[in-house]
């Protein structure tokens, strides 16, 4: 018997060769001479020894195909407990000089406040394809009491959508669109407060890496840029989270980082028409809780 046959077939194959011996040599009790109980059992010895030389091959032509693992299945989640506590804000803001080369100014706000920030988020995978999405509703602003002395409040409101195609295990190419709708009030250096609401759809693409580390846990980062001027100039994201499964519900820990750069035209400013330019980080945790099926 080939020695690399599995420990199980082994076994079986013995144990067919002692069980057809042992019936062979019962059945030869009832022959007068040896010769006849001779030839019975080796007639059992060989047939028992045939089957166990086939058993291998007829099991390796029952083995189903690989499969593609966990991939196979659906895998769905839905995330309506998603909150984003960015405590690093950072907001520059610059105006455009006239025509005279006069008038312009910029700043960076020194001291950071935060009002608030909400996600909510799903996703779908099943073979090689992954769809993930989420919305973003955030408050934050800043003040800088030095000169130029600045003051912003924003509202931040964004829906983000992505479909990936997996290239190779746990990597996926991603691509897709983020909705940006933003309200800003700025108060700048001697110009009297303005409003903005400034509405932009960014196309983005990027790597996201999912991977299982365990029967609970699971490991995602994703890394998008964006904008290419067709909506804001600059659009970079990532973050990367843990999620960890208890039955149905999936607990969720990250961080994420969001930084844009966008320009507003035709501001009014006054009696002028300037134009204004934001840059805009934002980074820090976040915590959800979702369902997974």
């Amino acid at each position: 018997m080939n020695p690399s046959t599995p420990l199980p077939l082994r076994s079986i194959a013995f144990s067919l060769v002692l069980v057809t011996g042992i019936a062979g040599i019962a059945g030869a009790q009832t022959l007068p001479a040896d010769s006849a109980q001779s030839a019975v059992l080796a007639s059992g010895l060989k047939k028992a020894f045939a089957a166990a030389q086939a058993a291998p091959s007829a099991s390796a032509q029952t083995t189903p195909a690989p499969s593609d693992g966990p991939y196979d299945s659906w895998r769905v989640g839905i995330y309506p407990i998603y909150v984003w506590l960015p405590y690093g804000i950072g907001i520059d803001v610059s105006i455009e000089a006239d025509d005279n080369g006069e008038g312009g100014g910029s700043g960076e706000i020194i001291d950071s406040r935060f009002d608030g920030a909400y996600f909510g988020g799903f996703y779908a995978s099943k073979g090689r394809f992954r769809v993930d999405g989420d919305g973003l509703w955030a408050g934050f602003g800043g003040d800088r009491p030095e000169l130029p002395f600045l003051q912003i409040d924003a509202n931040v409101t964004y829906f983000h959508g992505t479909a990936g195609v997996r290239l190779v295990k746990d990597l996926y190419a991603v691509g897709g669109l983020r909705r940006l709708a933003m309200k800003y009030d700025i108060k700048l250096a001697t110009y009297p407060t303005f409003e903005r609401k400034p509405s932009i759809w960014d196309p983005v693409i990027g790597l996201s890496w999912h991977t299982e580390g365990g029967r609970f846990l699971e490991f995602h980062a994703v890394f998008e840029g964006g904008g290419f001027g067709v909506g804001t100039d600059v659009d970079l994201s990532a973050s990367t989270r843990v999620d960890y499964r208890i039955g149905w519900f999936d607990v969720r820990f990250g961080y994420a980082v969001s930084h844009l750069e966008a320009t507003v035209l035709d501001v009014n400013i006054g009696r002028f028409q300037r134009e204004l330019r934001i840059k805009q980080t934002l980074h820090g945790p976040n915590f959800g809780i979702g369902i997974a099926f």
